[in-house]
C-alpha cells in the first residue's frame, strides 16, 4: 500500500484484502469440515464392520460360565 494514496484507494485495497482473506478462510473451514465429516463416516463404518464381526455379549451369569460362586469378594 503506499503511504500518499487516495484514502479511497486504500478503502478499497484494504476491502478487497479482507475478502480475499475471508475467501481462503472459508475455503479452509470447508476443507477441514470435510476431513472431519470423512472421518465420522470412517468410524461409522468401522463401527457398523465391528457390529457384525463382534457381536455384543451380556456378561455370563455363573451357572453359564461354570465358575463356583465368589464368597465374601
Amino acid at each position: 500500500m503506499v503511504s500518499d494514496a487516495n484514502p479511497s484507494d486504500r478503502l478499497a485495497e484494504t476491502r478487497r484484502a479482507i475478502e480475499r482473506d475471508a475467501h481462503e478462510l472459508r475455503a479452509r473451514a470447508d476443507g477441514a469440515r470435510g476431513k472431519v465429516l470423512a472421518a465420522l463416516s470412517g468410524i461409522a463404518e468401522i463401527r457398523q464392520v465391528l457390529g457384525v464381526v463382534i457381536p455384543r455379549r451380556r456378561p455370563a451369569s455363573v451357572e453359564e460360565d461354570g465358575a463356583p460362586p465368589r464368597h465374601g469378594r
